[in-house]
């Protein structure tokens, strides 16, 4: 094993059996935040398996041949740290937090977990009921379900990105012991995974106890090939006993790799990314239409999806969604100011130094990077990429994904003649576009 600067304090490594390391020493920090990130998520669950990834983030916390699950928080708890594990489209991470003296002990809890899961049968029953309510909360909650079909419809095919992360009843209910070893072994696999530690750590020390503690398993990752998705060009509407009509308007977005999304993220960030931003001053300062309203770009490995949202009362849907249609159309036809270019950069050169303070975040950067095989960049080099965002570059970024032969709008509420009525609120110009 040989490690490599990558960048002023982030070093990185490849293990003898493939895993991926990556430390970033955090000067004057007194904690320290560890993350084994699987590159497995919900698109990659079988079809008649649906919750599957997320299912088995659940059970690896709950007991090991030599820790269980009460004795895994009991050892977090006396640390002063906690632990915890995320499950999302491409990706699955578990991480723990803990004052710096405590990281051997954090990272012998995550190599055991992660390597040496029990699936115990009581476990997987008892889980299985947690998993079913929080299923049953997810479908409780408006605004998730509008959302959930939403992405159900959003691209061609029955895609896997268009899956839940938490999984249907039906399959969840008949997943058994079986199922999840063999899921297990195939996905969490050294050269599938990357651990990454940032905090009060030398990059020496953090690579020497992963060396001794993620020596097992080969560097074969005989994943599943993944196919890049197509947004589908659609407007729907679901009916639903809710308060408020739900409105989502699906637009294409550069991938994790793309050099686009820097140009793209300030775009986003002028048109509905703060409370600066056109869709909240038009939509919420000034006609009092929606208490929620944004839009975000979210990126993939092999896609993105340029989002815009807004919650609204059912008798409201006509003018708030003639409103949102013409800011993105004004954004394709005139384009963005110099002086909110300057505003927007500014807004995200200020979050992404907020977010250095967090040693979570660092982690989850660098993670996310890892997984979708984005660039990994330093924290000077980010920064020089957003305020190097030109007005050219915002104008050749809305040519590229403003589109609206690929949009998709969908409304959620009570009302069964959304659809009907966003036949005939399409407000921008369909216009040929070759990519």
């Amino acid at each position: 094993m040989k490690a490599s600067l990558l960048y002023e304090g982030l070093s990185g490594a490849i293990l003898d059996n493939g895993m991926r390391v990556l430390v970033e020493e955090v000067p004057h920090s007194r904690s320290v935040s560890a993350g084994l990130w699987a590159r497995v998520g919900s698109r990659d669950d079988p079809p008649s398996q649906s919750g599957m990834a997320h299912f088995i983030e659940h059970m690896l916390f709950k007991g090991t041949p030599s820790r269980s699950a009460r004795e895994i928080s009991h050892q977090i708890d006396a640390l002063g740290g906690q632990i915890n594990g995320a499950t999302g489209k491409e990706s699955t991470f578990y991480y723990a937090d803990a004052p710096a003296s405590g990281l051997r002990e954090v990272l012998e809890i995550i190599s055991d977990i992660t390597q040496h899961p029990e699936f115990a049968s009581v476990e997987l029953e008892r889980e299985r009921g947690v998993v079913l309510e929080e299923i049953r909360s997810r479908d409780d909650d408006p605004e998730q379900q509008a959302y959930e079909l939403f992405i159900a419809g959003l691209w061609q095919g029955e895609h896997p990105l268009t899956r839940t992360v938490l999984g249907k009843r039906e399959t969840i209910e008949r997943l058994t012991r079986r199922d999840l070893t063999s899921f297990h072994s195939q996905f969490y696999t050294p050269g599938a995974m990357t651990l990454v530690v940032c905090g009060a750590v030398q990059a020496s020390s953090v690579l020497n106890l992963a060396s001794q503690l993620f020596e097992e398993g080969l560097a074969d990752a005989n994943l599943p090939s993944r196919q890049p998705p197509l947004l589908r060009s659609d407007k729907s509407s679901q009916t639903r006993a809710t308060g408020q009509t739900h409105i989502y308007i699906g637009l294409p977005a550069p991938d994790a790799r793309s050099d686009d999304r820097f140009a793209a993220e300030v775009v986003n960030t002028i048109l509905g990314g703060g409370m600066s931003s056109r869709l909240f001053i038009h939509v919420r300062e000034e006609q009092g239409l929606a208490y929620a309203v944004s839009s975000s770009v979210i990126s993939y490995s092999d896609a993105g999806v340029w989002l815009t949202y807004a919650g609204i009362a059912p008798e409201n849907v006509d003018r708030t969604l003639e409103i949102l249609l013409d800011e993105i159309d004004a954004l394709r036809k005139h384009g963005v100011t110099q002086a909110e270019l300057d505003l927007a950069r500014a807004k995200l050169r200020g979050n992404f130094i907020l977010d250095l303070e967090s040693n979570v975040n660092r982690m989850a950067r660098l993670g996310g990077a890892a997984v979708t095989g984005s660039q990994l960049l330093s924290p000077d080099e980010l920064i020089k990429r957003i305020d190097g965002v030109t007005v050219d570059d915002t104008r050749r970024v809305i040519d590229t994904y403003i589109d609206s032969i690929q949009m998709n709008i969908m409304t959620v509420g009570p009302n069964t003649s959304d659809a009907n009525r966003i036949q005939d609120q399409q407000k921008i110009e369909l216009r040929a576009h070759k990519r």
